[in-house]
């Protein structure tokens, strides 16, 4: 099995790029991929519902401050298979997201997303970059046109407009069938 971070958002996002995340799940999930996400809140519980409900199996990497947090909480996350507890904060915790994972989707996302993007390509991880789903997946194509994110050519994103599509690449880039 492959596992795919799903690099997201907490910030609400509008209904159809909730649409996206659920399918970019459920096609995952399809493909037979473990997805890791920072755990909790926003698009990393869709997502997460929606691999679950695929038949999927889920990895949260929790930052320090959501580690115990309850059911009454906005970003209480039912839906992760694995919950790692990392003792780490936020920013900490992203390498384990990245490191953790053999592919790379970005959805939505802001600046915690862009430092995992940033650990990803050092790291020579495949990125994909799911477009229309806002914040930093829409600007990465218009910041980095040619797929590359510095002069060094170190990984190439592969930009794309489907959830099913960013799927397919990620879990093909990350087997090494591409």
């Amino acid at each position: 099995m492959v596992q795919i971070g799903v690099l997201t958002t907490y910030d609400p996002v509008p209904p159809e790029v909730e649409d996206k995340t659920k399918r970019l799940g459920m096609a995952l999930a399809r493909l037979g991929a473990i997805v890791i996400t920072g755990g909790n809140g926003g698009l990393m519980t869709v997502v997460a519902e929606a691999t679950r409900k695929a038949g999927g199996i889920t990895v949260g990497i929790l930052a320090r401050e959501l580690e115990d947090i309850g059911p009454d909480h906005p970003w209480f996350n039912p839906h992760n298979t694995v919950k790692i507890r990392t003792g780490q904060t936020f920013t900490s915790r992203s390498s384990i997201v990245v490191r953790s994972s053999d592919a790379v989707i970005v959805v939505a996302g802001g600046v915690g997303t862009l430092t995992e993007v940033s650990i990803a390509y050092n790291l020579r991880k495949p990125i994909v970059v799911l477009r229309g789903t806002g914040m930093l997946a829409d600007r990465l194509p218009i910041m980095f046109p040619d797929g590359y994110i510095d002069h060094r050519h170190i990984v190439k994103m592969h930009f794309v407009e489907e959830p099913e599509e960013a799927a397919k690449i990620a879990t093909d880039l990350a087997r090494g069938s591409t």
